[in-house]
């Protein structure tokens, strides 16, 4: 087990505790509406986890002190990505040479990611195999638990917009948290093949 899946699971171990909580009324609040109130919460933690995870990682590849020369094509994009913004709308030459400038600069240089993670609020499968596709993850791992996923998000967005059509029994909280904690699981798996396999490098030529 790399050292930054040790880190990952003692920052989010307090999770734990807070899904067997969910899992119990104890203050015998209406079920109807302690099953609403537990979908946001299970949510949070879903996308807390996601987010909190990559950005150990990330805190952990910015220490490697990885020139663009020596990673994969992907991850040079994601170092760099602010650096692309002056390629929107027309450019006159001078703008574009400046830009290629500077472009050369930044790869003489060691990349440093962005510890912002971007899950457009909304951590539903499409945009999870985003972040999967970003970091060289298979997402074909989660395809069992991605419509509990999909549908866990779209219950908490029902939720937060006031409507009130779905009817949320205890079973479908005991199958959220079981779902979200099965993906959980798979992505710090992921985390750990990407980190012990260096696949942030590219392969050395023999």
């Amino acid at each position: 087990m790399h050292k930054v899946i040790e880190e990952i699971v003692e920052s989010n171990s307090w999770r734990d505790g807070e899904f067997a909580k969910l899992k119990v009324n104890s203050h015998e609040i209406s079920s109807e509406l302690w099953n609403r109130m537990c979908v946001p919460m299970i949510y949070a933690h879903w996308e807390g986890y996601i987010v909190s995870s990559l950005k150990i990682m990330i805190e952990f590849l910015n220490t490697l002190n990885l020139k663009p020369d020596d990673v994969p094509t992907k991850l040079v994009v994601i170092g760099l990505g602010d650096s692309y913004k002056s390629l929107s709308g027309k450019q006159n030459f001078q703008q574009r040479i400046e830009f290629t400038d500077k472009f050369s600069s930044l790869f003489g240089k060691a990349i440093k990611f962005k510890k912002k993670i971007d899950t457009k609020s909304n951590l539903r499968a499409e945009v999870l195999e985003e972040l999967c596709i970003m970091f060289d993850f298979d997402f074909n791992k989660f395809k069992d638990c991605s419509s509990s996923i999909d549908r866990l998000v779209n219950v908490r967005n029902s939720i937060a917009h006031g409507e009130n059509s779905f009817v949320i029994t205890k079973e479908n909280i005991q199958n959220f948290i079981e779902q979200v904690n099965i993906a959980m699981d798979i992505f710090l798996n992921e985390i750990n093949e990407f980190l012990n396999e260096e696949r942030y490098l590219l392969p050395k030529v023999a």
